[in-house]
């Protein structure tokens, strides 16, 4: 399990289901292969549960890129 922390302060880790996920480009979705295949082949996000910022992780071993939601309420 890694854990990071996000500009807000909260712990934001990879194993929490609902706040992990893989970014797909819609061309791996083209071929008809086994979701298990799929594994390796996207990219790793983070969503951190307080602010909603979301943390994606571009090449194996970077650090990841902050994404932060902006307004206009």
């Amino acid at each position: 399990m890694a854990k990071m922390r996000c500009k807000c302060g909260n712990i934001i880790r990879d194993d929490d289901p609902d706040y992990s996920m893989i970014l797909l480009p819609y061309r791996e979705f083209d071929a008809d292969v086994d979701g298990a295949m799929l594994l390796g082949r996207g990219v790793d996000v983070r969503r951190c549960r307080i602010c909603n910022r979301f943390w994606v992780f571009w090449e194996e071993g970077s650090d990841a890129t902050e994404y932060l939601e902006v307004r206009d309420d």
